[in-house]
């Protein structure tokens, strides 16, 4: 496991005094209550984009993969929030519409990272009403991780060795983290198992050590375990391969504050953010490539669904008292502001703007010509994430009424 540096420790700690009390113990300052914030008020858009979402998308009728499932952890946020509106419904019909495909004579299994994702949403519904039974599912996942090859270090790759174009690459895609880790957490949720908690904070530290660069403290798209080497080798930080990371460390942090590797994980996630934010654009967005390293690129453009998932990563962590309001409000506002101005009204129907395609790991050129096509399912689903877990939080940009 790589050290933080001294630097990095002394922020680390100097922003746990920050989000503490004004006045420190001992001091002669005077607590005064702070001027009036006014408030995140996303709800009608959810609203509106959740049924325009249905609409367009029939849950029974979607596939699971890696997409469906940000669609669907969207409407699992926007119910969190507000749980009398019946947006879990759409998860519930998507998971239920894929069960008999897990029953018969041939029952489906899982052969990537990316097509065992829907899990995560399938156990978040089992967590939220243990009536409902989709362990066939769940079942299904856990053989596939038993029986996946590892890397030489024990790192999960991305493709099972039954995947009939990628298999036997052991390549680790930092993709995984959300689509591996986010089921080992909602697993967790549902048994209280905490060797769920264990297996995360392994593979968090193996990424870390395969795809973080320890210097910019951003990550990697991949590591090849057979070349031993990084894809990209340059320093070329994917955006949404960032965010994927971002939002699996944000929710450990939120389920499990007490477990015993919880204080290394957030120094790890802290850095890793401020890394982020300090590549943050005028309109609150971020690069497809985050650190934009190759001067005026007119091709690396802002991305949608990364954006909107820092921003989501954010959302959450000052729900959970990791991030102080004080040091993180800002920034997340200005992703919320910066997402909902890629909403444009077209035939009387919200368009969102800027998202990418489904993306391999590959050098520059291969990240800012990957295509950019409106109203994508990841895209959206992203920004219902973002905008359902920012509702009701303080907006520092906004003037309180």
């Amino acid at each position: 496991m790589r050290s933080l540096s001294p630097s990095l420790l002394i922020l680390a700690v100097s922003s746990q005094i920050i989000a503490g009390c004004a006045c420190p113990p001992g001091s002669q300052c005077i607590d005064r209550p702070a001027d009036p914030v006014a408030s995140h008020e996303n709800q009608a858009l959810v609203s509106r984009l959740a049924e325009q979402s249905t609409e367009r998308w029939a849950p029974a009728d979607l596939t699971l993969d890696w997409s469906q499932s940000v669609l669907a952890w969207g409407f699992l946020r926007a119910h969190a929030n507000v749980p009398d509106a019946g947006h879990d419904t759409f998860g519930t019909a998507w998971i239920e519409g894929a069960l008999p495909d897990f029953t018969g004579d041939d029952p489906r299994t899982f052969n990537s990272s990316d097509s065992m994702s829907p899990t995560s949403v399938a156990s978040s519904l089992m967590a939220d009403d243990p009536s409902r039974d989709y362990t066939l599912i769940t079942d299904a996942a856990n053989l596939y991780l038993d029986e996946v090859p590892r890397t030489a270090d024990g790192a999960i790759p991305h493709w099972g060795p039954e995947h009939p174009l990628f298999g036997d690459t052991l390549q680790v895609w930092v993709d995984s983290q959300f689509m591996v880790g986010m089921t080992w957490l909602q697993e967790y949720r549902r048994t209280g198992d905490a060797s769920y908690l264990d297996d995360w904070v392994e593979q968090y530290r193996l990424f870390s050590d395969l795809c973080r660069d320890p210097d910019d403290q951003l990550y990697r798209h991949a590591w090849d375990d057979v070349a031993e080497e990084n894809i990209p080798p340059e320093a070329v930080y994917w955006n949404r391969g960032n965010s994927w990371v971002l939002i699996s460390a944000a929710e450990f942090l939120r389920l499990a504050p007490g477990h015993a590797d919880a204080g290394e994980i957030e120094l790890l996630f802290r850095a890793h953010l401020d890394a982020t934010l300090a590549l943050q654009r005028d309109d609150g967005l971020f690069w497809t490539v985050l650190n934009a390293p190759f001067g005026n690129d007119a091709r690396n453009y802002p991305e949608t669904s990364g954006s909107a998932l820092i921003g989501y990563s954010i959302a959450a962590g000052i729900r959970a008292n990791i991030l102080p309001i004080e040091a993180y409000g800002a920034p997340l506002s200005r992703i919320v502001r910066g997402v909902r101005d890629l909403l444009w009204e077209e035939d009387d129907r919200l368009m969102l703007q800027g998202t990418s395609f489904g993306t391999n790991p590959g050098d520059y050129d291969n990240y800012v010509n990957t295509a950019v096509l409106p109203d994508q399912i990841v895209g959206v689903g992203a920004t219902l994430m973002l905008l359902s877990e920012s509702q009701g939080l303080p907006d520092p940009l906004e003037e309180a009424q």
